[in-house]
């Protein structure tokens, strides 16, 4: 009776270490950034990598932040 029991405690407790060990493996899928996203361009003014979509532009070139596109260009 009392191995039947024991014999009975490990299957469960393989069977939850392998629940847990196989729901742990699963890996939320991959996303994609979006590739404009992604892309990193360099103030014109100090240099500084900014992503693309958060630059500011004026005349082509973009810029860190308000300031620098007020400024300009780096001479």
């Amino acid at each position: 009776m009392l191995g039947r029991i024991l014999i009975i405690m490990v299957l469960v407790g393989l069977g939850l270490w392998l629940l847990k060990k196989t729901m742990g493996s699963r890996k939320p899928p991959p996303t994609n950034p979006n590739p404009e996203q992604a892309k990193l361009i360099v103030c014109a003014h100090c240099g500084a990598r900014v992503p693309a979509t958060d630059a500011l532009w004026k005349e082509g070139q973009g810029y860190c932040s308000m300031t620098h596109r007020h400024l300009g260009p780096k001479a």
